[in-house]
This record gives C-alpha cells, structure tokens and sequence, in this order.
C-alpha cells in the first residue's frame, strides 16, 4: 500500500512538472516569435539590447502536447510595447491561447551608484554604466563611463539616478582652469579661474590669472577652455 502510495505521488509529480515544462516551452516560442520579427522590422544601435519579458501562462489551464507542432502569430502583425502572440495546435484536439510579451529596447545610461551631494567630484567608484529602459533616457544624459571622470554635481543625485548634463559642470565656477587661445598660427596657453560654470559646447567667464582680463570661451574639454582672439 505504501509503495502504490509513493508510486502515486511520484507519477503526479513527474506530471505535474512535465506540464510546467510545456508551458514554459509555449513562453519561449512565443518569446522567439517576438524576438525574430523585432528583428526582421528593427535595428539596434551598438549600445541598445531588446529585452523581451513573457507573461506567465495559467497554471490551471492543461495545454496538451502538440504532435503536429505548434503554430505561432504575432497579433495585427505588429510589434508593441505588450505584443500578443497566438500560439495554435491543429492536432485532432485543437487548442488556442494568447501569450502577452512585454518589449522594450534598452540603453546605456550613467548613474550615480549611491546617493551622491553638489560639489562632489564624479569618479569609478561612484558612477556606473547600466541598461535603462530607452523611454525613460532623455537627451542630455551619457553613456560613457570616462566623459564624467573629474566632473562635479551641481546639485544632490540620489543612488541609481541617472546623471544629466544639467546635473554636472565640467568646467565650475572658481575652477583652476587651463585657457588655449589661437590666432593665425599663433597658439597661447595661460590659466585661469572659471566664474561660472559650463559644459562641453558651453560659454564660460574665465578671470586671466596672469593679466586679470575676464574673457569668455567655449569649454571643449574638463576644466579647458578655448578663447577666440
């Protein structure tokens, strides 16, 4: 009796985890449906990945092995941010169910790796690269790690905020900063400090250490400045 017993429980156990296989084979082929037709309509630049999240089928619905295989359709034939993928079995007991699959595209974005104040100095101990989903990038944020070596927060970031340009300054205001000046071949490098602050492509006010003059240059690079003469 005992071993009818542990043979039954056994037999329901191997079942129960045979249709557990099976619905999560019907996922992955719907999850590949999606994957392959993204594909076939999109490209992804270099620092995007598709990521691709099925909902879970019913686990008190039985979807019987399919013998003549599976048939697979994306929904209107269109790829969204939720795709509905039908999957068919045309074996004599004819079944049909719905898989929803969540889309997004993911890109690389800069954050701060914990809770960070203004004026703190950005560096690899206390930024990131990670994937964010691409909806939730705005312009004006970064993707390499070694643009933001060196500059600092002009305002508090708490952890995994993703830095903006409007958040840093590469060139701050009382910076030390180096000023290049060029004019018909002739080139001249001095030093200054900065009495604003500024970014990549931005003016700034620099107070001449040496002569005193306040000029106004384009930042081009961290704490370097370019002056027309």
């Amino acid at each position: 009796m005992i071993r009818f017993v542990l043979l039954f429980i056994s037999l329901g156990c191997s079942y129960s985890f045979a249709e557990t296989n099976y619905r999560k084979e019907l996922e992955n082929f719907a999850q590949t449906l999606v994957f392959d037709k993204y594909h076939s309509l999109y490209s992804l630049q270099e620092d995007e990945q598709l990521h691709l999240k099925v909902a879970s089928l019913d686990k008190r619905i039985n979807y019987p092995s399919c013998q003549t295989g599976l048939m697979g359709e994306i929904v209107n034939n269109k790829i969204k941010s939720t795709t509905s993928v039908k999957v068919s079995c045309l074996d004599e007991k004819r079944w049909v169910t719905y898989i929803r699959v969540k889309v997004n595209v993911l890109a690389q974005a800069i954050i701060v790796s914990r809770s960070l104040s203004k004026g703190q100095t950005l560096n690899h101990n206390n930024i990131k690269l990670v994937y964010k989903n691409k909806s939730h990038i705005r312009n004006g944020s970064f993707n390499t790690l070694e643009s933001l070596y060196g500059t600092r927060l002009k305002r508090n970031l708490s952890a995994n905020k993703i830095i903006k340009n409007r958040d840093i300054c590469f060139v701050c205001k009382g910076d030390k900063v180096t000023i290049h000046a060029s004019k018909a071949g002739l080139s001249i490098t001095t030093y200054g400090i900065a009495l604003s602050d500024a970014n990549i492509g931005g003016t700034v006010r620099v107070k001449n250490s040496t002569t005193q003059r306040i000029v106004v240059g384009t930042v081009y690079a961290l704490k370097k400045v370019n002056v027309s003469f």
